[in-house]
C-alpha cells in the first residue's frame, strides 16, 4: 500500500521536488500624485475592496477504523476574521494588509486563499504584491481538513485558480487606485 501512495505523489509531482505558490504580483500601473499621495487613495481602497473575512471549513474524517466516515459525524471549523491593515508607511509608499479571497476549482471545489497583500507606491506608479500564500478547501469531505496550507505548483493542484483570484483582487484594488476611492465620476 505505501508504494502505491509514493507511486502517486509522485505521479502528481509533489516527490519530485515540490513547488509552492510564491509570490503573486502585478504589473506595475500609472497613477497621478506622489508616493504618498498615492498610497493614501490605496489605504482607503484597501478598506473597500480587500476582505480578509472569517472562513469556515469542514470534513467528515471521523471514523470508526480511521478510513470510513461516521454517518453524519462532521468536524467544523473556523478560521476568525483578522486585521485588514498591518502596517502603513505614508511617505515609503507602502501598505501591509492582510487578504482572503474565496475561488472555486473544476467548477465546483470551493477554496480560500489568503496571503500578505503589500502594496508598494513611487511617485506615479505603484504595485502590488501577494506573499505568504495559503490556501485551504472549504470541504474535504472524508478527507480531513488541516485548514491553510501551502499551494503546490503540481498538476491537479488547482494553483492557476489560486493565482487567478489573488490577480483579481490585485486588479480591483488598482482600478479603485487608479479612479479614487470614490469612484470616479457621479
Amino acid at each position: 500500500m505505501r508504494g502505491i501512495w509514493i507511486a502517486a505523489l509522485a505521479a502528481c509531482g509533489v516527490a519530485q521536488g515540490a513547488e509552492y505558490l510564491e509570490l503573486v504580483e502585478s504589473q506595475v500601473y500609472e497613477a497621478k500624485g506622489t508616493a504618498a499621495e498615492i498610497t493614501k487613495r490605496a489605504s482607503t481602497c484597501i478598506a473597500q475592496v480587500v476582505r480578509n473575512d472569517e472562513v469556515r471549513f469542514s470534513d467528515s474524517s471521523a471514523s470508526a477504523d480511521g478510513i470510513i466516515p461516521l454517518p453524519g459525524v462532521r468536524s467544523d471549523g473556523l478560521v476568525a476574521a483578522g486585521p485588514l491593515v498591518i502596517s502603513v508607511d505614508m511617505e515609503a509608499g507602502v501598505i501591509v494588509a492582510n487578504s482572503r479571497v474565496d475561488y472555486t476549482v473544476w467548477g465546483m471545489i470551493k477554496r480560500n486563499a489568503k496571503s500578505t497583500l503589500t502594496f508598494l507606491a513611487k511617485d506615479s506608479r505603484f504595485k502590488i504584491r501577494h506573499q505568504n500564500i495559503e490556501t485551504l478547501q472549504k470541504s474535504t469531505g472524508s478527507l480531513g481538513n488541516d485548514a491553510y496550507t501551502k499551494q503546490g505548483k503540481w498538476k491537479g493542484a488547482g494553483w492557476e485558480k489560486a493565482q487567478a483570484a489573488l490577480e483579481g483582487v490585485s486588479t480591483k484594488l488598482a482600478q479603485c487606485v487608479i479612479a479614487g476611492p470614490g469612484g470616479g465620476e457621479w
